[in-house]
């Protein structure tokens, strides 16, 4: 099925009552690509579909990796507030 969709203009998106029916989900994940966007329906457990991509994201990657990711987001998050004030 292909539906051409748009934001409203608050922003919104509306996925047309056939597709809601058809895929009978209340809660969806959205993933950007590019400039692109991909939704697809969480699991009926949440919190195992978060640990799901969670582990993706860390796949593959050292403890000192993690560590210096962390750091680099905490400081622009502070640089951030910083400038805000």
């Amino acid at each position: 099925m292909v539906k051409i969709i748009s934001f409203d203009k608050q922003g919104r998106l509306y996925i047309p009552e056939e597709v809601r029916k058809a895929l009978q989900f209340k809660t969806l994940v959205l993933r950007t690509f590019g400039n692109g966007i991909f939704i697809e329906p969480i699991e009926d457990d949440p919190i195992e579909a978060l640990g799901k991509l969670g582990r993706k994201k860390l796949s593959g990657k050292s403890v000192r990796e993690l560590k210096d990711r962390a750091r680099k987001e905490i400081e622009k998050n502070a640089l951030k507030k910083i400038r805000r004030h």
